[in-house]
């Protein structure tokens, strides 16, 4: 699939669209009916409104330009050239850092905090052979997977990537431990479990925090399953060394004893799931139900337990991006359509761009509202006036 290379951090600035547009072929002469600018603003357009069809795009571009070009004209625009282009605009945009991060979250040295998470988006079934996405029993589906990885403190995207919907996320997210440098830190989601990748990493002299999966199993030094210590557990952090999976591999386990709200919420939620399947909860994972449980082979004289926690919740923040771009924008709407690969994975792309300006715009306005709060979603629609 299509993938986005690395970035170095500088000042954000457009990049030069009609010089790119030239260098990947997507303008070979000039004409007053067809313009970079114009062209990608339509295609903003259409993943702000849901409207995308050739002739949509078609009659968006007259706006821009202020001639029309024929349904047929902007049909063939979308091929090599226009990903190419689209894929150039995107990795321009990340190659400029957003505004680094007024302070480190760690104090021991780390240069890098890589969240990675990938959001996946469906699409009609008739594009099944382009987009791939796991059959039901209706038959088979289409569905495409953004995988989207960002540097906490630099505050700046290093990488976007358009997977197969059938890609598992811990098989993409090999491709970003394959690149890591010395001294980073990369928080890991449960989708990207997996105690080998740990091991890689630690051998490339960094560090991993990451949840635990309610199916890993935990044993403490003195035999100790993790349940049997939750349950007798009286106080609200338990930080200790433990064995973790068939590997045992040796790690920090920091438990978190979770708010009774959302205890009893996770616990009802599990014991409808269980009764709706004819069975009974299993008690393991109640009992986990009420505890934030992350792994980590940062040691407690590298960081507390107070900084892990606080750091991990910063997750959250690629969390809301995904959902800010997914609910201001109309991509799902636009994407709802049969038509070629390339018109699909320009839409995608178009996407992802204006997500990226979305941030631009969270960082340029945040310094002058400091006094209020503003969702990232707010962000997102406001940024729509780019386009």
């Amino acid at each position: 699939m299509l993938t986005t290379p690395p970035a170095d951090c500088s000042a954000l600035i457009l990049p030069d669209l009609h010089k790119l547009a030239t260098q990947t072929g997507l303008i070979c002469r000039k004409s007053p009916k067809f313009s970079a600018e114009g062209f990608l603003q339509a295609l903003l357009s259409s993943t702000v409104t849901g409207k995308a069809s050739f002739n949509q795009i078609a009659s968006e571009l007259k706006t821009r330009v202020g001639q029309s070009m024929s349904r047929q004209s902007i049909h063939e625009r979308f091929g090599p050239s226009s990903t190419a282009f689209l894929l150039a605009v995107s990795c321009e945009l990340m190659k400029q850092g957003l505004e680094p991060a007024s302070h480190a979250l760690l104090k021991s040295g780390i240069t890098q905090i890589l969240i990675e998470d990938a959001s996946a988006q469906a699409m009609p079934k008739a594009n099944a052979q382009d987009f791939p996405a796991h059959g039901n029993h209706h038959g088979q589906t289409a569905g495409v997977k953004i995988n989207f990885a960002y540097d906490l403190l630099s505050e700046s995207v290093i990488s976007h990537s358009l997977e197969a919907a059938t890609t598992q996320d811990k098989v993409i997210g090999k491709e970003t431990i394959a690149r890591l440098r010395p001294v980073t830190l990369v928080l890991r989601d449960m989708g990207y479990f997996v105690l080998a990748e740990f091991d890689e990493i630690e051998r490339q002299d960094a560090f991993w925090l990451s949840r635990l999966p309610l199916t890993t199993g935990v044993i403490f030094e003195n035999g100790k399953a993790l349940e049997t210590r939750l349950r007798s557990r009286s106080h609200n952090v338990l930080d200790l060394q433990v064995s973790v999976g068939e590997q045992k591999k040796i790690c920090r386990l920091i438990a978190v004893r979770a708010d009774e709200k959302t205890a009893r919420h996770r616990r009802a939620e599990r014991r409808k799931k269980a009764k709706e399947g004819g069975r009974k909860p299993c008690p393991k994972r109640l009992a986990r139900d009420g505890w934030h449980l992350m792994l980590s082979n940062l040691s407690s004289e590298q960081s507390s337990t107070s900084e892990l926690v606080k750091i991990y919740r910063a997750r959250w923040a690629v969390e809301i991006q995904f959902r800010a771009w997914k609910q201001a924008s109309n991509l799902g709407k636009a994407l709802k359509r049969k038509s070629n690969e390339h018109h699909m994975i320009a839409l995608v792309l178009a996407g992802m761009i204006n997500h990226q300006l979305g941030m631009r715009v969270a960082q340029v306005i945040k310094p002058q509202i400091a006094r209020w709060r503003l969702s990232y979603e707010k962000t997102m629609i406001y940024s729509r006036s780019i386009s």
